[in-house]
């Protein structure tokens, strides 16, 4: 991994900062979710049921956006493998534009859905109930692009680096777009041409890894 060049001009959070791997020790995953702040600050998510929700935690997800804070105001943003809803929901809730949520489980879409109108943010948010690739395809299709995508895939798959491999070479980046990839600490995902990763965190189990185009 490459060290030290950090993110492109445009409104640039980590000029002041090396890369870094940071832990913050273990993280228990909590079963109650919230907004952390914003508009929408503590408003309550559903966090919906069975195995196949593994929303990213309050503390992990209160990092993330400590890190990004000051610089989604007015941007759009993509949540991939979406699940509640939380990390999209809380772009919006911070000032975010307009969000896509990606998402095909039917438990999760349900709460997806439930949180969305819970917040009253449907005039401000589209939810597409598709597999993440045939997502990307469908959002390339009708144009338009992005300046956070934000990605939480199921652990154990591969998909965190299969998905952020898909976005190295989708119309759907700007050149400042940034790509905010959750994964376990078993999967590596370092840079994946043209992208290259911009910061690392540990949080825990959970991985967060930043990735932006070279140059």
């Amino acid at each position: 991994m490459k060290g030290g060049k950090g993110l492109s001009v445009l409104d640039n959070p980590f000029t002041h900062v090396k890369i870094r791997f940071m832990s913050l020790g273990q993280e228990r995953i909590l079963t109650s979710l919230r907004v952390i702040s914003g508009t929408l600050r503590g408003k309550k998510l559903f966090s919906g049921k069975g195995r196949s929700l593994r929303p990213t935690s309050d503390r992990v997800r209160e990092s993330v956006f400590d890190i990004l804070q000051g610089i989604i105001e007015g941007r759009r943003v993509l949540d991939l493998f979406a699940g509640t809803g939380a990390m999209g929901i809380e772009a919006l809730s911070r000032g975010a534009l307009a969000a896509v949520f990606i998402e095909n489980h039917p438990s999760s879409l349900d709460a997806l859905r439930r949180n969305l109108a819970a917040c009253r943010l449907e005039g401000v948010s589209e939810v597409l109930a598709k597999e993440a690739e045939e997502g990307l395809r469908f959002l390339e299709g009708r144009g338009g692009d992005f300046e956070f995508i934000f990605l939480d895939p199921p652990y154990g798959k591969g998909l965190a680096r299969k998905t952020v491999g898909k976005l190295a070479e989708s119309a759907l980046l700007k050149p400042e777009t940034l790509i905010v990839a959750e994964h376990s600490p078993v999967e590596e995902v370092e840079e994946i041409f043209p992208l290259e990763r911009v910061d690392f965190r540990k949080y825990g189990s959970t991985r967060i890894s930043f990735f932006r185009k070279a140059g």
